[in-house]
């Protein structure tokens, strides 16, 4: 089976991930991410104080701002409702948050949002097959990002500014 991860945009989004994953430990949290050669139903698991207290999944979007995502995606952030159901019944029998992340690289900017709570409507559509293009139809979840918590310039602190 081939892995988007093993395309040079699978190893861009991999590098941008690690982004998300130092903000999360300027947090205090550790950001454990699930093997990257294998296709795990999440991305990652959030351990504060030895604990595990949320899974994630954390999706890098390129070319995209947020007033893009409000005006011309009506504030959704779609994923494949497959993901999101794998990631809720973890997450409920691990007695934890699934949270989302979005992080619009080229703003600089993360979105985080709790995907139990979140309003999402289920939609049978044609989309990307994948992280490396081709086309699917197969049912979506687009999630609200109303209630979404943005946070900006991720990477300052990083770079010591």
């Amino acid at each position: 089976m081939g892995l988007d991860i093993n395309t040079p945009q699978g190893q861009k989004a991999l590098a941008d991930e690690q982004h998300v994953a130092k903000w999360v430990a300027r947090k205090g949290v550790l950001y454990v991410q699930t093997p990257k050669d294998k296709p795990a139903c999440i991305d990652a698991i959030l351990v504060k104080d030895d604990e595990l207290f949320a899974i994630v999944e954390t999706k890098c979007r390129y070319n995209l701002t947020l007033d893009t995502l409000k005006d011309r995606f009506h504030n959704e952030w779609l994923i494949t409702e497959s993901k999101i159901k794998h990631g809720l019944d973890i997450a409920d029998k691990l007695c934890v948050k699934f949270l989302g992340f979005m992080y619009l690289v080229s703003v600089d900017t993360l979105l985080t949002i709790d995907i139990g709570k979140a309003k999402r409507r289920i939609e049978l559509t044609e989309t990307q097959g994948s992280f490396n293009g081709g086309r699917v139809v197969r049912p979506n979840a687009y999630i609200n990002m109303d209630d979404a918590k943005v946070h900006y310039n991720i990477k300052e602190i990083e770079h010591g500014k």
